[in-house]
C-alpha cells in the first residue's frame, strides 16, 4: 500500500464543515473588509488559515504548511464553501464543494 495513502485520516465532511464554519466565524469580521472576494483556506485540526487572491493561491499556501491535509475553502464575502483533499481534488457533499 501507499505509505503517503496510508497516513491520511479519514475525514467526515460534516465535521469538516462544522469545525471550519466555526473557525471561520470567529476571524471573519477581521478579514472580510479588507480581503472582499478572496478566498481562506483553514486547516481545521491546527485552526491556521492562509488568504490567497485566488482559491490556488489559498490553497499553495496552505499545502505549504499541511501538505497531507484536507481544508476548508470559502470566498470571503460568499456563502460558498470548497473543501480540498491532499490530491488538490475538490470533493463535492451537497451544497458544498
Amino acid at each position: 500500500m501507499n505509505k503517503k495513502l496510508a497516513s491520511l485520516s479519514i475525514i467526515n465532511p460534516q465535521e469538516l464543515a462544522e469545525k471550519g464554519g466555526q473557525i471561520y466565524a470567529k476571524f471573519k469580521s477581521n478579514i472580510d473588509q479588507t480581503h472582499q472576494g478572496e478566498f481562506v483556506a483553514i486547516e481545521v485540526e491546527s485552526g491556521k488559515y492562509f488568504v490567497g487572491k485566488t482559491d490556488s493561491e489559498a490553497l499553495m499556501k496552505a499545502k505549504r504548511q499541511f501538505p497531507h491535509k484536507v481544508f476548508y475553502m470559502v470566498k470571503i464575502g460568499s456563502r460558498a464553501v470548497i473543501h480540498f483533499s491532499s490530491a488538490q481534488r475538490p470533493i463535492s457533499y451537497g451544497n458544498v464543494f
